[in-house]
C-alpha cells in the first residue's frame, strides 16, 4: 500500500468497517461500467489509490485529483492539468485521454479545431482530425455523482482493450473537467462520510440526507455555478469558460443530479424554449445523438425523460453557454441519492449503481459522437458561418457602453475578455438614445465578429412576448446589470470611423495625488470607493462625507467633485500624516481618485469644514444566516463586502440570534429568508437595536419580516387580483396561469433620486433591477422615503406580464427611513443578484457607509383614509 493511500485510509479511519460488517457492498468498478471489454491489470482502480471502491463513499475532490495524477503517471492515453482554482485555492482538474499519437500532436489537433471554427472557411473536414469531447463534473457540489462518474470513465478509457477503444481513443480527444466546485464538494462530502454506518441508511428522513445548510450545491461564496457561464463573476466560471474557449469542443456534457424520486434527463430541453440565439440545426443533432443514449437505457430497463422541463432559454447554463460557441451542449439529471442509499418512489436508489449509470450514459454519448464525428465537425464549421451570416444581417452594427465609475467599467471589460470580445475605444464623441459617450471612458463592441452569439447574448434587450415560463431568469443584459450607459448603433447610423484602436483589459490603477498636509477628497463615483474608506476607517482616521457637489483647491487649480466625496484630514487624527499618505497610494492603486485639497475653503457647495458634512462610522456588519435562509442571496452579500470590499462580515445563524450581542453591531443585514426562526422577542430586541443608532437593511424577506413585525413605517402595495372574469379556465393552462402572475428574472428600470445619500455615486437618474416579485413598497406619508422607484413602462429586458407591468410603475423599489437615532433600509429586490448587479449593488453599499446619513422630513403628506 502507498503511503499517501494510507494516509487517506487513515484520514477517513472514523468511518472505515470492515466490508463483511456492511449491508451493503458496492459491486465491482467492471459491472458498474458494464462494457464487454477486457481491461489493463496495470492500470490501478480507484480503490487502488483512494482506500475506497466507487460507490462505497463520496470521494473528495482530493482522492479524484490523485487518481487523475495516478493514471496521468501509469498510462500514455492520460495527461493531467488544472483550469483553475477555486475560490478557497482548491485546483480544478482537467483529466485528457487519447490515444498516444493524438497526445503527441495535442497542439495541431487544438490549433486544427480553431480552424475549422475560423471565419469563411469553406474546406473540408480533415479525415484524421478527432472529435472533441468535454464533460464537466460537479458544477453543484452537493450532487456527487456527477463527480465521482469520473472514475469509472477515466478507468475505463485508460485501462479498455480491444478494437473499439483503441477505434474511441484513435477519434477523439476527451476532456473530463472536475470537480467544477471543489469546495462545495467538500463540504458535501465530508457531511456524507461522517455519516457512513455499518448498516446504511435508507430512510429518507436520515440526517445524512439533509446535508447542513449552506449545504455543499454552491461555491465558497454559495453561489450557483451554474449560472455563472455568461455572467462569469467566480473564478471557476471563469475557469471553465476559458477552457472551452481553448478546445472549443463539438460536445459538451455536463453531469448533475436531481431530486430522488425522478429518473433520468438527457437534453434537449423542451424544444420551444431554445434560446433564439441557439442553433436549431445543434438541436436536431442533438435529438439525432440521443437515439444512443436512449438504447443505453432501454437496455437496463431505466425510465428517463427528455424534451421537458430543463428549458435552454438562459444562457448561462453549462448545458446552453457551449451551444454560443459551436459546442453541442448536453445536460444529464441523475436521480440523487444524497448518500449513500434511500428510499424513494422507484425503489431504493443505491449510489453505486448511480455512478455506473451516469458513466454507462457517459459512454454512449462518446459512442455518438464518434458515429457522427462528421456532422459534428462540419456543424461547428456550419456554425460559425452562419453565426457570420447572422451578424451581417443583425439589426445593429455595434454597441456603445461606458460609466463614470471606473470601477464597474472595468469589471465589465474583464468579462468581454474572459469570452474572447474584442472591444474598442470609441474613436469620437458621439450621441446615440439620447446619451453622450465621451472617448474618454466610452468602447465600442463591434456584432460583426467571430462570437457574435456571444456578443448578443451578452448586450441584447430582449423582451420576451413568445413563451412565459422558464425555467430560470429572462432577462440579464448585461450593461444594463453593470449600471452602463449603453446604446445599440443602427444601420444608417454608424460611422466608419466609430470603433478606435482594441483594447484588452489594463491596469486599474489611477494617478496619486501630489502629497498634501490638508485633506484629501475620495471621490464616491468608483465601485471600489467603499474598499478604499474603509481602510482608512479600520486604521482609526476618521472621515466626512460631504452631500453636495463641491470645488476642490489643489496645487494645479479647482477640481470638481460629485456628490458624496469623503474628505480624509491629514492633520488631527489618531495616525501620523505618514499612514494616511500610504493609504492614500493604495486608493489610488485600486483606480480611486484622490484629490490633495490644500484648503478648505471651496468656490461652490459645502466647506471641507461644513455643518453639512456627515461622520462616516466604521461598519461592524452582522448577517444573519441559516436554514431558512436563501443562500444564494446570502452569499452573494458575504461576497459583496469579503470578497470585493476587503470587510469583515459577521455571521450568527438565526437559531443563535437569541443569545447574541447586538450592542457590537452597527449594522443587521437581514437577506431573503423565512424567518420563521424568529419571534416577537427577537423582533423587539431589533427594534430596541435600530432606535438605539442601529441600520436595520431588509432584502426581499427580510423587508417582508421588517414590514410585518413593524420595525419600518414601509408596507407593500395591495394589488387587486385578476379574475379572468370568473371563466373557468382548462387545467392544462395552469403552470401558464401561474407564471403570468410571476416575474421570472426580469430586468426593470427604477427611476432614483440622485440628491439622496442612497444614491450617492451613480450617475444616471435610471438604474436597472433584477426583478423577481411582483411586490413594491407603497407610497406614504413620507414623500422621501422611496427614492428608488419603479418606471412607467419599466421592463427593460425579460418576461413579465402586461398586468404585472402597469401594477409596478410608481412602486418603491427601496424604501428608507430613521427610526429613533438609527434607520432601517429595505429592498424590494436583490441589489447584487448573481454578483453582476454592479449597480444596483452600489445603493447597498451606500446603505452601509451613509444609512444614517439622512433625516425624515419635519411634516408628512397627508395620505388617503
Amino acid at each position: 500500500m502507498s503511503l499517501f493511500r494510507c494516509l487517506l485510509v487513515g484520514l477517513v479511519a472514523v468511518f472505515a468497517l470492515p466490508a463483511k460488517a456492511l449491508a451493503y457492498e458496492p459491486r465491482a468498478l467492471v459491472e458498474l461500467i458494464g462494457q464487454d471489454v477486457e481491461y489493463d491489470s496495470a492500470v490501478p482502480l480507484p480503490e487502488d489509490v483512494t482506500g475506497f471502491a466507487v460507490g462505497e463513499i463520496i470521494y473528495t475532490p482530493d482522492m479524484i485529483a490523485a487518481y487523475m495524477r495516478t493514471l496521468a503517471s501509469t498510462s500514455d492515453r492520460v495527461t493531467v492539468d488544472s483550469v483553475g482554482r477555486s475560490h478557497f485555492g482548491r485546483p480544478i482538474m482537467r483529466v485528457t485521454i487519447t490515444s498516444p499519437e493524438n497526445h503527441a500532436r495535442l497542439d495541431e489537433i487544438r490549433e486544427a479545431q480553431h480552424a475549422i471554427s475560423a471565419a469563411g472557411n469553406t474546406a473540408a473536414i480533415p479525415d484524421d482530425h478527432p472529435v472533441v469531447i468535454q464533460f464537466t463534473h460537479g458544477v453543484h457540489g452537493s450532487e456527487p455523482s456527477a463527480s465521482d462518474v469520473i472514475m469509472p470513465l477515466l478507468y475505463f478509457l485508460a485501462a479498455g482493450q480491444g478494437a473499439e477503444v483503441t477505434d474511441m481513443l484513435d477519434r477523439s480527444v476527451i476532456h473530463l473537467i472536475g470537480p467544477i466546485n471543489p469546495d462545495g464538494a467538500e463540504r458535501f462530502a465530508s457531511w456524507t462520510n461522517m455519516h457512513r454506518a455499518r448498516v446504511p441508511v435508507a430512510d429518507p428522513q436520515h440526517r445524512e440526507h439533509f446535508n447542513e445548510w449552506p449545504w455543499g450545491r454552491t461555491n465558497h461564496y454559495w453561489f450557483d455555478l451554474n449560472r455563472q457561464w455568461l455572467p462569469v463573476t467566480q473564478p471557476e466560471a471563469v475557469a471553465l469558460v476559458r477552457a472551452t474557449r481553448e478546445w472549443m469542443p463539438n460536445i459538451a456534457g455536463d453531469f448533475h443530479e436531481m431530486w430522488p424520486n425522478s429518473t433520468y434527463f438527457f437534453s434537449p430541453g423542451p424544444p420551444d424554449g431554445l434560446h433564439p440565439l441557439l442553433s436549431r440545426a445543434g438541436l436536431e443533432l442533438n435529438q439525432r445523438m440521443n437515439s444512443f443514449l436512449s438504447e443505453q437505457l432501454d437496455s437496463e430497463g431505466a425510465l428517463y425523460v427528455s424534451e421537458e422541463f430543463f428549458d435552454d432559454f438562459y444562457l448561462g447554463y453549462g448545458s446552453s453557454y457551449p451551444g454560443l460557441v459551436g459546442s453541442v451542449p448536453y445536460l444529464f439529471e441523475q436521480s440523487s441519492v444524497r448518500g449513500i442509499v434511500q428510499e424513494t418512489e422507484f425503489g431504493t436508489l443505491r449510489y453505486d449503481e448511480k455512478v455506473g449509470q451516469q458513466a454507462r450514459v457517459g459512454l454512449a454519448l462518446i459512442r455518438a459522437g464518434l458515429a457522427n464525428r462528421e456532422r459534428l465537425l462540419s456543424f461547428q464549421r456550419d456554425f460559425y458561418r452562419e453565426s457570420a451570416r447572422l451578424a451581417n444581417a443583425a439589426p445593429n452594427l455595434a454597441y456603445v457602453f461606458s460609466s463614470a465609475d471606473s470601477g464597474r467599467l472595468n469589471d465589465f471589460l474583464d468579462m468581454l475578455d474572459v469570452h474572447g470580445i474584442e472591444v474598442h475605444r470609441l474613436r469620437e464623441r458621439t450621441r446615440l438614445s439620447n446619451t453622450d459617450f465621451d472617448p474618454s471612458n466610452s468602447y465600442v463592441v463591434l456584432v460583426r465578429q467571430r462570437e457574435f452569439r456571444v456578443v448578443e447574448a451578452l448586450f441584447e434587450t430582449r423582451i420576451v412576448d413568445d413563451m412565459t415560463e422558464f425555467y430560470d431568469v429572462s432577462g440579464w443584459t448585461q450593461p444594463l446589470a453593470y449600471g452602463l450607459d449603453f446604446a445599440a448603433v443602427r444601420p444608417g447610423l454608424f460611422a466608419p470611423n466609430l470603433a478606435g484602436e482594441r483594447v484588452t483589459p489594463a491596469d486599474r490603477a489611477v494617478p496619486a495625488p501630489e502629497r498634501t498636509d490638508y485633506a484629501y477628497v475620495i471621490d464616491w463615483t468608483n465601485f471600489y470607493a467603499p474598499r478604499a474608506l474603509y481602510r482608512f476607517l479600520e486604521a482609526g482616521i476618521r472621515a466626512r462625507m460631504v452631500p453636495d457637489a463641491i470645488t476642490v483647491a489643489t496645487a494645479d487649480g479647482e477640481v470638481s467633485v460629485p456628490r458624496g466625496s469623503v474628505v480624509i484630514q491629514v492633520r488631527q487624527q489618531d495616525v501620523d500624516p505618514d499612514t494616511v499618505h500610504a493609504l492614500v497610494q493604495r486608493t489610488a492603486g485600486d483606480g480611486v481618485r484622490v484629490i490633495a485639497a490644500t484648503s478648505g475653503a471651496t468656490r461652490q457647495g459645502s466647506d471641507l469644514g461644513g455643518f453639512a458634512l456627515s461622520n462616516v462610522r466604521r461598519p461592524e456588519i452582522l448577517l444573519l444566516t441559516g436554514r431558512e435562509q436563501d443562500v444564494n442571496a446570502t452569499g452573494e452579500i458575504w461576497h459583496l463586502f469579503d470578497h470585493e470590499l476587503n470587510m469583515p462580515v459577521s455571521m450568527i445563524d438565526i437559531s443563535e440570534f437569541a443569545r447574541a450581542d447586538l450592542s457590537r453591531y452597527t449594522h443587521i443585514i437581514l437577506p431573503n429568508g423565512g424567518y420563521g426562526g424568529l419571534d416577537e422577542a427577537d423582533a423587539e430586541r431589533l427594534g430596541q437595536w435600530t432606535r438605539a443608532g442601529g441600520v436595520l437593511i431588509g432584502i426581499q424577506g427580510g423587508a417582508d419580516f421588517a414590514i410585518r413585525n413593524s420595525l419600518t413605517a414601509a408596507s407593500w402595495a395591495e394589488r387587486s387580483g385578476d379574475n379572468g372574469g370568473n371563466n373557468a379556465l382548462a387545467y392544462d393552462t395552469l403552470s401558464q396561469w401561474d407564471t403570468e402572475e410571476r416575474i421570472s428574472g426580469a430586468i426593470f428600470g427604477t427611476d432614483v433620486d440622485l440628491s439622496h445619500p442612497l444614491l450617492y455615486g451613480l450617475t444616471s437618474s435610471r438604474l436597472p433591477v433584477q426583478r423577481q416579485s411582483t411586490r413594491g413598497f407603497a407610497p406614504g406619508d413620507n414623500p422621501f422615503a422611496i427614492p428608488v422607484r419603479y418606471s412607467r413602462n419599466g421592463l427593460l429586458s425579460g418576461y413579465t406580464s402586461q398586468a404585472n407591468i402597469q401594477a409596478l410603475q410608481g412602486l418603491g423599489a427601496v424604501h428608507a427611513e430613521r427610526r429613533g437615532r438609527g434607520a432601517v433600509i429595505l429592498f424590494a429586490d436583490n441589489p447584487y443578484f448573481r454578483a453582476y448587479f454592479r449597480g444596483s449593488a452600489r445603493v447597498l453599499t451606500n446603505a452601509v457607509f451613509f444609512g444614517d446619513t439622512f433625516r425624515n422630513p419635519a411634516r408628512r403628506r397627508p395620505t388617503a383614509e
